[in-house]
């Protein structure tokens, strides 16, 4: 009688999968030891022909399918065996300013956000990047912004606008991917981080305060028909930035800063935090962002001693109960783009104990990601960055690489050390 009774329990009521699995089936999250184990590294080029080979954009479908974008031109490849191989490119009806992939992990869509030209809409792709659909969206904005439209100080506008005083506007220019929010009461959530962006002439570096940027987020929790604009930013001068979900469902937010100079006009002495990005963090699901932080470790590289940074890339390793972050930039103290350099941390960012340099040539701009649990490529990073032979928007290279390889060969930082179970 109780086993009976237990039976039919157990249908009504079915016990739920300890590991989050996404539309594909794979669990969303798996073990470290994939990302260890004999260190390797391999690159290859994927886009090439001119000297404007610029913005790569790296995303990684529910199935594995790996997608990267050649942005600017809007040029799309695809490889269904981890980067190996590549099929022919593909022209897409989006790119500049556009943001970076967001991974639907629960529909097993894509999605591509449009912001910048008075009509907002998105891209969805559900044959993991093989074909898109246009839609439009509802986007509502944030505090901040409703205040400036309520007192007629700034209005939306867009990219093209004439008139430069009295508008701002949204995009997600030089974004990594966007996620799906794993933990918590807002799991299932799209988020994917953008600029607010009134509209001026100068450089963000060079702006008065009142026209300074600030990185955000803009997130989905309906499947992406309607989209929130996040708090701002803690600090100006900040844009291009990339998020993470951690474990326990905190996002940690890392962002480029444009605090120095870009006209040499106003060439002055750097201050020490001006070759350094911006961190924060969120507790209720992207709302908002606290905790505002330099860090000591990570370089916001490629300013050329002006110190106005670039888009460095940023993913957590898909690993059950451990937040084990890697971060790519130039490792050059803001000076010129080469070295690109990728560190790694072991507790959701707090410290950065290890970095290796992976290119020392021409490197600029670069995008990262990870293979997918339950995937014939499991226990592989992905980047995807701009450098080649003949200068530094001459061609993007695909890499190939494991933990260990950054682990075994990398030179310590001072800040923090590895933990023995990373090795």
């Amino acid at each position: 009688m109780v086993c009976a009774l237990l039976a039919a329990l157990a249908v009504v009521c079915p016990a739920q999968d300890p590991v989050p699995r996404t539309a594909a089936g794979h669990p969303a999250e798996g073990e470290l030891k994939p990302f260890l184990g004999a260190p390797f590294l391999e690159k290859q080029v994927v886009f090439d022909g001119d000297d404007k080979v610029r913005e790569p954009y790296l995303g990684v479908a529910a199935d594995g399918t790996v997608l990267i974008m050649r942005n600017y031109a809007k040029k799309l490849r695809r490889s269904a065996d981890g980067g190996r191989t590549w099929g022919e490119i593909q022209e897409v009806p989006f790119g500049f300013l556009d943001s970076n992939f967001i991974v639907d992990e629960m529909r097993g869509e894509l999605l591509v956000i449009r912001l910048w030209e008075g009509e907002d809409k998105l891209w969805r792709s559900k044959d993991s990047g093989q074909s898109w659909t246009e839609e439009e969206i509802t986007v509502k904005p944030n505090e901040v912004m409703r205040w400036l439209e309520r007192t007629g100080l700034k209005k939306r506008g867009t990219h093209g606008q004439k008139e430069l005083d009295g508008w701002y506007h949204l995009h997600n220019n030089a974004s990594e991917a966007g996620i799906t929010l794993r933990h918590g009461q807002h799991k299932g959530r799209l988020i994917v981080t953008g600029t607010f962006r009134p509209l001026a002439k100068e450089h963000p570096s060079d702006r008065k305060p009142l026209d300074g940027i600030h990185s955000c987020a803009i997130f989905s929790d309906d499947g992406g028909a309607t989209w929130q604009v996040s708090g701002l930013f803690p600090e100006a001068t900040t844009e291009e930035a990339a998020l993470v979900e951690l474990s326990d469902g905190t996002l940690y937010f890392n962002s480029r800063s444009c605090s120095g100079f870009y006209d040499k006009a106003f060439k002055r002495e750097l201050r020490p935090d001006e070759i350094l990005r911006r961190e924060a963090w969120s507790r209720d699901g992207g709302n908002t962002w606290e905790d505002l932080r330099v860090n000591q470790v990570l370089i916001d590289g490629g300013g050329y001693d002006r110190g106005y940074g670039m888009k460095g890339g940023l993913t957590r390793l898909p690993v059950k109960g451990r937040d084990v972050l890697i971060y790519s930039n130039a490792d050059t103290a803001g000076g010129a783009r080469e070295k690109l350099t990728l560190w790694a941390s072991f507790d959701g960012g707090q410290t950065w104990p290890v970095k290796r340099l992976l290119n020392p040539g021409h490197s600029a701009y670069s995008s990262l990601g990870a293979a997918r649990p339950g995937t014939a490529d499991e226990g592989t990073i992905y980047l995807l960055f701009e450098g080649g032979e003949g200068g530094r928007y001459t061609a993007m290279q695909f890499a190939r690489l494991n933990l260990s390889w950054i682990v075994q060969g990398g030179e310590a930082t001072g800040d923090g050390a590895v933990p023995d179970w990373a090795r």
